[in-house]
């Protein structure tokens, strides 16, 4: 309410303000007493656990506020560290094949950098090495990469791995050694005792129709003889020198002519993860070159009679692939 100037209070309001300044100035001076000082001193005992009470549950309440608040933001970087983790995990599981690859690759880079024959280098990309099936292997060069059926394939140490029998653009069906229709014709290095040599099961070798006179020897390895038909017209598919395996037992019976042995490839085949194709070799079939005959020269008496030139009988005349699906034995 406002005042007009040279306007007074009306006097219930003094009254009321008199009473209130004189019950201040008495509490004032009541709370130094020490029945004011008793009073408030147990009231801040009555109080004081309950106030307590009360900030404890502030806090709390404050604590799980907060907890509620960050618990979508620490759900998130867990999941963002489990897939750190499971990345992690993954590299390190896979850290033993990629240092073998690597190794792997160097000592096939090596190999072709000393190998005596032009080579490539493929990777293999499939396996199929079980008894049940031609044993085989797929690997990732093909005709576009100058691959032919018939070629020569070999690992970093130089070891026979087989012989490639189906090419396509961009990869090639390589048979193993270990095939019981691969056929090769081995000699112990030492010796020089040769036989015939075929794929058994198990993923061993047989050194079958050697000479009983031969010397076979008990960890003694075998080679590819590169041996060559009597008849003349026929390549080895094989260089001569490729190691083939090691000798791990002798069959001799002294009633026999013939003798046997039984290999472990010197190829890794289970494992292998690059292979060398050998470019530079050919075998196989090839026609003889034809031999000129002498044609009759007339003598200065003789009127020369023209004469029908003989005709040659067309003979037959080997396929540059032929034999090459299944290996001949030499």
């Amino acid at each position: 309410m406002s005042l007009r100037p040279g306007s007074r209070l009306p006097r219930g309001q003094w009254i009321v303000f008199g009473l209130l300044l004189s019950l201040s100035v008495a509490m004032m001076g009541a709370s130094r007493t020490r029945l004011a000082g008793t009073l408030q001193t147990n009231a801040n005992l009555i109080l004081n656990p309950i106030e307590v009470a009360i900030d404890d549950g502030l806090d709390t309440l404050g604590s799980y506020w907060n907890t509620l608040t960050q618990l979508d933001s620490v759900r998130q970087e867990n999941e963002r560290l489990r897939e750190e983790n499971e990345v992690l995990r993954d590299q390190l599981a896979r850290m033993p094949a990629i240092g073998r690859l690597n190794e792997d690759w160097t000592k096939i880079s090596e190999a072709q950098q000393t190998s005596q024959f032009q080579t490539v280098i493929a990777r293999v990309v499939m396996r199929d090495i079980t008894d049940v099936r031609t044993k085989t292997i797929i690997v990732n060069r093909g005709s576009a990469d100058g691959v032919l059926r018939g070629q020569v394939v070999i690992d970093a140490g130089g070891a026979l791995v087989g012989r490639v029998s189906k090419v396509e653009a961009y990869n090639a069906v390589i048979v193993l050694v270990t095939d019981s229709s691969a056929v090769v014709v081995g000699e112990e290095a030492k010796s020089g005792a040769t036989g015939t040599i075929r794929g058994q099961i198990g993923g061993l070798l047989e050194m079958s129709y050697v000479d009983s006179t031969d010397t076979l020897t008990k960890g003694e390895a075998v080679v590819t003889s590169g041996t060559v038909l009597p008849e003349g017209n026929v390549r080895s598919p094989y260089p001569p020198g490729l190691l083939i395996g090691t000798i791990i037992s002798v069959t001799n019976d002294p009633n026999q002519v013939i003798q046997s042995a039984l290999l472990r490839p010197a190829a890794d085949l289970e494992n292998a993860n690059f292979v060398l194709v050998v470019m530079s070799h050919e075998g196989g079939f090839h026609s003889p070159s034809p031999s000129p005959s002498p044609s009759p020269t007339p003598t200065p008496s003789e009127t020369p009679t023209p004469r029908p030139t003989p005709t040659a009988k067309p003979g037959p005349t080997p396929s540059p692939t032929q034999g090459l699906s299944t290996p001949p034995p030499y």
